[in-house]
């Protein structure tokens, strides 16, 4: 039997060690229940408003979803398309986040649930508590920035780093205008996407 952390059977001291599925589904566990409880402190604290607050504008629940899941899906096919472009793909392992996925080994399960995590949690506390505090435009640069996707060394760099702000000010939009389950849908959609091109293209 082969081990989780050792996929190919090779000997972990000829190779990186793998994380498991069972290590990443902590992590993301981990990860959201971070982003939940920054975002309770910041509705408790700064916007002195109960956290469910965030979900109560925007259309019906099923509107959302298809908003979400045709936003999630335009972008992807959209940035796909930018990555593929010589200036951008020759410099994408420069951003830690697209190195690290493309040096692991993700099962569907994986892509599905890094996916719905991130898209959650992160929507929760950057577009639902942070949004309302700073606005769309310093919400998408602050978000940009902690993902690490501002780098100046060339023009390959600056149009992933730009288009990687477009998409962010795409979710504040439909967090806006659709309301939050939109912006989580479609974070999630276009993660699942892009992790399944990053991991084909590595």
């Amino acid at each position: 039997m082969i081990d989780d952390d050792n996929i190919d059977g090779q000997p972990e001291t000829t190779k990186s060690r793998q994380i498991s599925s069972r290590e990443l589904l902590f992590i993301s566990i981990l990860s959201a229940t971070a982003y939940l409880i920054l975002a309770f402190l910041i509705y408790r604290y700064l916007l002195e408003e109960p956290l469910n607050i965030a979900f109560n504008h925007g259309y019906t629940v099923s509107t959302q979803l298809i908003i979400g899941i045709l936003s999630g899906s335009a972008a992807a096919s959209i940035i796909g398309v930018i990555i593929n472009h010589t200036s951008v793909s020759e410099v994408l392992h420069d951003f830690y986040i697209v190195d690290m996925v493309s040096k692991l080994k993700l099962s569907r399960f994986d892509r599905i649930q890094l996916s719905a995590f991130a898209g959650v949690g992160e929507e929760l506390l950057f577009r639902g508590a942070i949004q309302p505090l700073l606005g769309i435009w310093v919400t998408s640069f602050i978000f940009i920035g902690i993902h690490g996707y501002f780098k100046f060394k060339s023009a390959g760099h600056m149009l992933f780093g730009l288009t990687m702000f477009g998409l962010s000010m795409l979710l504040g939009y439909l967090f806006e205008y659709s309301g939050l389950i939109a912006a989580m849908t479609a974070h999630a959609v276009y993660d699942v996407i892009m992790l399944r091109i990053v991991q084909i293209g590595k």
